[in-house]
Order: structure tokens, then sequence, then C-alpha cells
């Protein structure tokens, strides 16, 4: 009987606070043992700007049924390097037991767990993927560009180079990153949503008790990137507009103390504060009730690789209004699960307008079989494992060099 392949999936960070790829490797994760792979989590105990005191350190843990060790997250204490946050634990840890496992997984870049677990991979000869989880597009390179610049030139380009192959969750997010000439393939592989804990909505849930007020839901980490303020302001005008409209904007995540004070003040001065709600970080059944409850979700990002929210919504039947630099932008258009336009306060505001009311019953079905089709975790799980195997056929022939770095491993790309 073969043995199942050994993968570990490093990630610096499985905080809710995080957002969506935290989230979603320990779905994958998930996912992928029951697809037969002896799958599991390296990270750390890092929970936003604080550590995570529920989660136990340097042993196996198993989470929900995900297998999992976490290491002490330990901080710089110079503001541009808090991000870059070290774990010793980790790196020893890695160093005695990375020979065990047939493959790595790495989530995220410009992180020390994912950064320290690529180089490792490559001087043990292990070959590895990396999810860059939207880290390569235009707009995040922009973002602290100095640092991220040198930081590639200095350690990431080797490690992305050195991968056999580079996870991306969309088309969008794959030509984003062609310009920086990466050798390795690109495994194009959305990520996933669990279909059985979103039931379609019954004709009892729409919008409460008066049928004409619109539900929005903005559900995602609150960080400039999401453009929030976007949003409000064009609410503003939509108030000013069509003043007898019966709308309200639920508003589900968290993010730095400041900036949401800094929200909550523009919510005050464009007068639509008494129509937001402010929900803080939902999860669980929390999450999953605001989904179903929602006429729309609204994600009007500056970029977005994926957007994990817009697919869980579109499970619970919820359209979605999107900006273009969402990924999925594209695919919610074209099945006509949602709306597209600009981020610009007034062509939003325009788009709204016309969702007043809410979506009719053909746009919901259309969102929950573009999910079901599409985004559906056993599907996927078993592309990723199929694809698993091929690195590693293709790679036994070079093993030996590549522990010598002097060749990596690869395989035929998804097209």
């Amino acid at each position: 009987m073969t043995a199942p392949l050994r993968v570990l999936h490093v990630i610096p960070s499985i905080s809710p606070l995080r957002g969506g790829p935290s989230k979603a490797v320990q779905e994958m994760v998930q996912a992928l043992c029951g697809q037969g792979v002896d799958a599991s989590i390296l990270t750390t105990n890092d929970h936003g700007p604080g550590l995570d005191p529920s989660l136990p350190t340097g042993r196996w843990i198993d989470r929900h049924g995900v297998p999992l060790i976490a290491f002490p997250r330990w901080s710089p204490p110079v503001q541009a390097l808090r991000e870059f946050a070290i774990s010793p634990g980790l790196v020893q840890w890695l160093s005695s037991h990375i020979q065990r496992y047939d493959l790595l997984h790495v989530h995220a870049i410009f992180s020390f767990p994912s950064t320290w677990s690529m180089r490792e991979a490559r001087h043990a000869g292990i070959p590895y993927l990396v999810r860059t989880i939207g880290q390569l597009s235009p707009w995040s390179l922009s973002q602290s560009e100095g640092r991220k610049r040198w930081m590639l030139r200095l350690v990431e380009e080797r490690n992305l180079q050195g991968a056999a192959a580079l996870h991306y969750t969309t088309a969008a997010e794959r030509d984003e990153a062609r310009p920086l000439g990466l050798l390795p393939p690109a495994l194009v592989l959305p990520l996933g949503v669990q279909l059985s804990v979103h039931q379609p909505r019954g004709a009892n849930q729409s919008d409460a008790a008066d049928r004409r007020l619109t539900r929005f839901l903005f559900l995602s980490r609150l960080h400039p990137k999401k453009q929030l303020e976007r949003l409000l302001e064009a609410l503003a005008l939509v108030a000013q507009q069509r003043p007898q409209a019966a709308w309200e904007l639920r508003i589900a995540g968290r993010g730095e103390a400041s900036y949401e004070q800094q929200l909550r003040e523009l919510s005050s001065q464009l007068g639509i504060a008494s129509r937001c709600l402010w929900l803080g970080h939902v999860e669980g059944r929390l999450k999953d009730q605001e989904l179903a409850a929602a006429d729309w979700l609204v994600l009007p990002s500056a970029a977005e690789n994926f957007g994990i929210a817009v697919v869980e919504g579109l499970a619970a039947g919820t359209p979605a209004i999107l900006s273009p630099q969402v990924a999925v932008a594209e695919m919610v258009q074209a099945a006509g699960a949602g709306l597209v336009c600009e981020s610009a306060p007034p062509q939003l505001a325009s788009t709204l307008m016309l969702a007043l009311g809410g979506p009719n019953g053909a746009t919901r079905e259309a969102a929950r079989k573009l999910a079901a089709e599409h985004f559906a975790w056993p599907a996927i799980a078993s592309s990723l494992a199929s694809n698993y195997t091929s690195i590693l056929d293709s790679s036994r022939g070079t093993r030996s060099a590549a522990r010598l770095n002097k060749n990596r491993p690869t395989f035929k790309a998804i097209p």
C-alpha cells in the first residue's frame, strides 16, 4: 500500500484577524485530508497585533480536524519590521523535521515563517509551492515599496525562482505577477468554500420585517486596501439622491483601532452613521447568518487576488457588488451573480442605487450555482492533490541535484 503524500503547509498566522488567507489554509488542509493527503499546518501564535493565548505552542494539536503545530512569534520593536515577525522555535523545529515531508506548500511572502521555510526547503532539496496571496500585485508591491523591493532582491526573488510552482488563485493574479519575470510554472487553482454550511435563504428571511429595506454587507478586514471609505462616500451620495430609499450598511470586520476610528468618524461626517452597523469580527454561525440575511455583499477593493468572502456570500445566495480589481469579479459578472463597477464614489453610488430593493431570485440562484460549480472544496482539493503528485513525479529525477541547489523541479502547469 502506497504511503500518503506528506505535505506541510506553512503560513505566518491562522488568526481570523488576518482575513481570508488564514481561514482558507485551514479549510484547504481539511479538504486535502479528506482526499487522503497527510496534510498539516506549521504556523505561529500570531493574532493580529497581539498573540493568541488560546493556541498551544510547541506541540501538535487537532484544530477542527486540522493537524497543526504553532510556535511563539516575536515582533521586532521597529515599526517598519513589525510584520516580519520571527519565530526561533519554528526555525529549530523545521530544521529538524523538514526531511519527513515530501513537499511544502507555503502561503504568503514577505513574512519570516514563509521566507525562512522556502529557504530551508531550497537547501534541503524539498520541492515547494508558493501561494502568493496577491502580494505580487502592483498595488501590494507599492505599499512599503522600498522594504519589499529590498526583500525581493535580497531573499524573496531567489525563493520564488526556486519554487516548483507558484500557486495563484485566479488568472488575474497570475497575470499581475507576470511582469516580474518569474520562471516557475503557474498553478491557477481557486480557493473553495464549504457549501454545506451555507443554507439557501428562505422566503421569510428576505429583508426582515420590511421588504423595502436593502441590506448591504461589507465583510472583510478593515484595511485601506478594501476601500471602505469609498463605499461610505458612495452611500452618502445615495442618501442625497434617493433620500426616501431604505437601506443599511452592515460592517463585519476589524482593523487597526486608529483606522477603525477614522472610518467611524467619516460615517458621522457624511451623515450616514445611523445607517451603519459596526458588527466587529464575525465568524461561525453568526457570519453565516449575516451572509444569508444580506441582499448584497459589497467589496470595492483596490486589489484582491481572490475574495473568499465573496465566494462565501455566493454560496449563501447573496450576490456581490465588486470593483474590477477583485479577481473573481469577471466570473461573477459573467454568471449574472452580481454587479461590477469602478470603486470611485459616483460610479459606485450609481450601481448601489440600481441595487436598491435587493436582487431578484434569478440573480440569487446564479450566485449559488457559481459557488457550487466552481468553488466546492472537494473538487479543488482533488485537483491540488493531483498537482502535488505531478510535482513529486517530476522532481524525483532531479532531487539529488536539487539538494545541491543546482536544479529545481518543474511540472506541467495548468493552462
